[in-house]
């Protein structure tokens, strides 16, 4: 992990890089970026419903020997989080959403305990708040990187 930033930093980071997207045409957000995948505004919906699972599921057991519960079936998650952002009458509105979800994590995260350690489900890696954001950080960049790659 990059010690220079904060994973709470490099997720408002990687925000900015999605909500730099309200100025496209909503035409070109809905194009898939490349044969089989999602969209630009998918990708964002996509990484905005992990968010809201982060924030609804995860932070509130993120406790000193916390459990965390076990992530849900990748797949079925993402069918679900597809079928949520139809909701959203344009990639803005949905930007919108995700960018207060975002801010609201990121808050509720910095005010843990940064020194509390938490496992996963079965898992017996240990996790601290920061180390567990890291995983995020980097699943955002996953994406980002596809979206470079269709802009560019």
């Amino acid at each position: 992990m990059n010690l220079t930033i904060s994973s709470y930093q490099a997720y408002l980071n990687n925000m900015e890089f999605f909500y730099s997207f309200t100025n496209k045409e909503e035409s070109e957000l809905n194009q898939p970026i490349n044969y089989g995948k999602w969209s630009i505004k998918e990708t964002i919906g996509h990484i905005y419903y992990w968010d809201l699972f982060l924030l609804k599921k995860m932070i509130p057991v993120m406790k000193d020997n916390g459990v965390l519960p076990e992530f849900p079936d990748h797949d079925e998650y993402n069918n679900k989080a597809m079928n949520a952002i139809k909701s959203f009458s344009s990639t803005n509105d949905l930007l919108e959403e995700f960018v207060i979800t975002r801010k609201k994590l990121i808050s509720n995260m910095e005010r843990l305990n940064q020194e509390v350690r938490f496992t996963i489900g079965n898992n017996k890696r240990n996790y601290t708040p920061q180390s567990f954001l890291h995983m995020f950080v980097e699943h955002d960049v996953h994406h980002m990187e596809q979206i470079r790659h269709f802009t560019d």
